[in-house]
């Protein structure tokens, strides 16, 4: 059989989410067993991750953080034709990159994938995959080729392999709080973890374990790392690899929406979840109507008090319902159905 190359063209950094890279990289860990060989093609970014994804043994084509998208392209193409006589995919996760970018790469590549969760931006691809609940199949439609096939929903989160083995010894929670997670993501721009950490502090329950989570891009690590520090019973972790056990002991998760929600979900975890980002918007609202975390909107909006009084309204019974909920929503095996279509539309 011919072995197939597939080409991921992500970034990350201080002004992206991480979470591009990381559903790559589950992506990635799983396809890779599928005779596929895996290359990473990203812009040299401050507080880029790549250089983690190469400590996992992939191969990473670096591009001029200050070119414009023609000469992405360019340089793409030319990455991608260093291996010829191969059947080439690319898949593609950035928001920066638009339909043009895409049909410049088309006569480089066997198959385009994309993943965006916009649904008012074009694409000129072969497999669409949007993971919300948002997403109207009737818009994509419009806005992708006939004949492109599309895997929408939640049915198609990419979730890391650390998740989908944690989710079969999840913890079964009484609905008591015990232990907190507190965690922003990559970046932390709107810097909710100080504001949280404020709130759990006037809890004034020394019992409750607080685990402090928090990117290499953070600005404010220093400072939330000394007041962890000052707190009983708190835990500081930074770019933790140990993401889904952490997750897993906890009884209740303060964040953001991003692909965090769908890893909470996918464990069980309820949450408290603030919007540090407008393409979060949707995505928070429609799991919070399906019952898996409370959405308290806009995070530039929310003080110290608002995170309190958010705590002080859950009971058992309705952080067993959320936990329910958010097991129903996700079952972990997103990223295998992904990898799947990948092979399908690759060939033999």
């Amino acid at each position: 059989m011919r072995q197939k190359n597939l080409f991921i063209r992500v970034d990350s950094g201080l002004d992206i989410g991480l979470g591009h890279i990381m559903r790559c990289f589950a992506l990635a860990e799983v396809i890779k067993t599928m005779n596929f060989n895996v290359y990473f093609i990203s812009k040299k970014i401050k507080g880029n991750i790549i250089r983690n994804i190469e400590d996992d043994g992939y191969k990473v084509f670096r591009l001029d953080s200050k070119s414009n998208w023609k000469i992405d392209a360019r340089k793409t193409t030319e990455i991608i034709q260093h291996f010829k006589n191969e059947k080439n995919l690319l898949l593609v996760d950035n928001y920066e990159l638009s339909k043009m970018w895409e049909t410049s790469l088309k006569p480089a590549v066997n198959k385009i994938i994309i993943i965006d969760d916009f649904s008012n931006r074009s694409h000129n691809c072969n497999l669409f995959i949007d993971q919300n609940l948002h997403t109207s199949k009737k818009e994509i439609n419009k806005k992708i080729p006939k004949n492109c096939k599309k895997l929408l929903g939640p049915k198609y989160t990419l979730l890391r392999k650390e998740f989908v083995e944690c989710r079969k010894t999840i913890k079964k929670r009484s609905g008591k709080i015990n232990r907190i997670l507190v965690a922003f993501g990559g970046s932390d721009e709107k810097n909710q973890t100080l504001k949280v950490l404020k709130a759990i502090k006037k809890l004034d329950k020394e019992k409750i374990n607080v685990d402090v989570i928090v990117g290499e891009p953070n600005k404010n690590k220093i400072k939330i790392k000394k007041i962890c520090s000052m707190l009983k019973n708190s835990t500081y972790y930074q770019q933790t690899k140990n993401m889904a056990k952490i997750m897993n002991k906890a009884d209740l998760a303060i964040g953001a929406g991003g692909i965090i929600t769908w890893e909470r979900c996918c464990l069980g975890l309820p949450s408290i979840v603030s919007i540090v980002s407008k393409n979060q918007e949707d995505a928070v609202n429609a799991v919070s109507k399906k019952g898996c975390l409370i959405n308290l909107g806009r995070a530039e909006r929310l003080i110290s008090e608002d995170y309190l009084n958010a705590i002080k309204k859950l009971d058992s019974r309705k952080l067993i319902r959320m936990q329910k909920k958010c097991m129903e929503l996700i079952d972990g095996r997103g990223t295998e159905r992904v990898a799947k279509q990948i092979s399908l539309i690759a060939g033999k």
